[in-house]
């Protein structure tokens, strides 16, 4: 068996449907891949949803699970796969048709190639006709070096026997379990390949982990997105990427760009000093701070200054958290997802 598509699925009855009808459209013979849903405890109709289609796709699978998080779902999910590679699907997005054959099949043959990458694209984007000329060959680290840090696990197969030979599974965190799983697995150095193909459609969900802001939620998200750059540094290490080298550097690069979705967390986590004392260390503590604008010219810089002086003083903390919740939160933020729209 080729391919092993494992969807993680929890309360998404609205689009759940779309999701599998696409899976059904990838132009892959029904005994050359199976779907494993992992249904994380929903209390919606998504379990139902899933049993219409396992009776009438022998090669759709249900497991059912008291609901323990998307990361202990798609683990779950990876230690009941029996193809060759393992790929993985939110169910809340979509696959466009033939996708997975077109983004795979200049490759089924090279028995070296321990993950291939793909493309991915926001739902209401235009569709483009997929294009799969091979873009990239060659290992992990040239990966990075070329395309930096990986942010979303759903944009590669991963070959299994990888998985397992370098014990790579996802991490209990609500938000960069994505970014370590890709990270690691790239910084573990595999053969890697590539095609333009852009097939997997993002849907922006507005009570998404990514997207809700309530305190509590925000809190954790924060000390999870630490704890997830902490593992990626000691990955790192773990691998022999080491400081002052062209990938190390690149790394570093890469994680720094990504910083602004931890920031922005911590703007949101309404810190009193005691807590905003605390997480200032642990930042301090792993790196994390200061965040770095590589780029010239005085507004870059002013920008930098005001990000790092929020990290550091209590004071500007409070400041910049009443600016970003009052103000950039309400009015910004929406006017930039309707900027992408268009």
């Amino acid at each position: 068996m080729f391919a092993s598509i494992v969807i993680p699925i929890y309360n998404v009855e609205e689009y759940l449907e779309k999701c599998l009808d696409s899976v059904l459209r990838q132009g892959l013979d029904s005994d050359d891949y199976e779907v494993i849903l992992v249904n994380d405890g929903s209390k919606d109709s998504s379990e139902e949803i899933c049993r219409k289609y396992c009776e009438a796709h022998s090669n759709f699978r249900l497991i059912t699970q008291q609901n323990a998080g998307v990361a202990a779902a798609r683990n779950r999910g990876i230690e009941e796969t029996r193809g060759e590679y393992v790929v993985f699907l939110d169910a809340d997005d979509y696959l466009l048709d033939r996708g997975l054959e077109l983004a795979s099949c200049r490759f089924r043959e090279q028995k070296d190639v321990d993950i291939i990458h793909f493309y991915s694209s926001y739902d209401f984007w235009p569709v483009k006709a997929i294009d799969n000329t091979v873009d990239f060959d060659g290992t992990g680290h040239d990966f990075i070096m070329k395309f930096g840090l990986p942010s979303f696990c759903w944009l590669f197969f991963y070959r299994k026997s990888f998985l397992e030979e370098h014990g790579l599974r996802f991490q209990s965190y609500v938000v960069g379990e994505d970014q370590l799983f890709s990270s690691s697995m790239c910084i573990a150095n595999p053969h890697i390949v590539s095609t333009k193909a852009d097939i997997y459609r993002y849907v922006v969900r507005e009570q998404s982990a990514t997207t809700k802001r309530d305190v509590g939620h925000t809190r954790r998200c924060v000390n999870d997105y630490l704890d997830a750059y902490q593992d990626i540094l000691q990955c790192m290490q773990k691998y022999g990427v080491l400081k002052n080298s062209p990938v190390y550097e690149k790394c570093s690069a890469s994680l720094n760009s990504k910083k602004m979705f931890g920031v922005s967390r911590i703007w949101s986590a309404d810190y009193n000093r005691e807590d905003f004392n605390a997480v200032k260390g642990k930042s301090n503590a792993m790196g994390f701070t200061p965040v770095v604008y590589p780029a010239n010219g005085l507004r870059r810089k002013i920008e930098a200054f005001v990000v790092n002086l929020s990290l550091k003083s209590y004071i500007a903390y409070r400041l910049m958290s009443a600016l970003f919740n009052h103000i950039v939160v309400p009015y910004v933020l929406p006017k930039l997802r309707k900027n992408l729209r268009r």
